[in-house]
């Protein structure tokens, strides 16, 4: 369904039906965006990504998941969309975030290689880094930051460095971490980094990662 409504989008769209023939065609051609289910076929599409990086077969292509996963974790650096989803909405995520990849291009940037090593740029005393994207007349993402700061304070407050940029007043905000769409939120320290799409209505997963990342519950 995804291959038919992205080429009548106007994409020129390779498939692949498991992890082993998705690596394969990686060998053979380059892409601009590799999109892949988290379950398939004898391994996951995160184990795919995570041999893709190790091999060098990804050259900067955009990466995303695509989960009815609550919390996937194994992660190297990859959008992640959870289903179900509105099928426009999906193609105007796809839109902007190819149009994210060429302005991180004509901008010098290389999305496959330019989080690497960020840990020095660590505060000290804190152990995760969050960053809001959101659009300041967006409903969703007044909610996702109002979602995010009652999680918030349920944990250690100097353990967490945390952020809102709004990219209605500032587009190019979120390039470096390659946003396409609003709101996302970003863990962008410890690595691996992770995107997390949508209101953040369900925040159990979070408070998960939080404490999977060593942050203090005042519970």
């Amino acid at each position: 369904m995804l291959v038919t409504a992205l080429e009548l989008d106007g994409h020129r769209v390779d498939e692949a039906s498991n992890a082993e023939e998705g690596l394969n065609r990686l060998r053979e051609s380059r892409y601009n965006l590799v999109l892949s289910d988290y379950a398939m076929p004898g391994h996951t599409g995160t184990w795919m990504f995570s041999e893709a990086y190790r091999l060098g077969l990804l050259h900067g292509a955009a990466t995303v998941i695509v989960t009815a996963q609550p919390f996937v974790r194994e992660t190297p650096e990859f959008a992640v969309i959870t289903k179900p989803f509105d099928l426009d909405s999906f193609l105007d995520q796809v839109r902007r975030l190819l149009e994210s990849l060429d302005v991180s291009r004509r901008n010098g940037a290389n999305p496959g290689g330019a989080e690497m090593a960020r840990e020095g740029s660590q505060p000290r005393g804190h152990k995760v880094e969050l960053v809001l994207y959101v659009s300041s007349a967006s409903a969703a993402s007044i909610q996702a930051r109002r979602n995010l700061e009652h999680l918030l304070s349920r944990f250690a407050a100097t353990q967490v460095q945390w952020s809102v940029r709004d990219l209605g007043r500032d587009p190019l905000a979120g390039v470096e971490d390659r946003i396409a769409f609003t709101p996302t939120l970003v863990k962008r320290f410890p690595e691996p980094r992770m995107w997390v799409l949508g209101n953040l209505r369900e925040t159990d997963f979070l408070a998960d990662m939080l404490r999977l990342c060593g942050v203090e519950s005042n519970e």
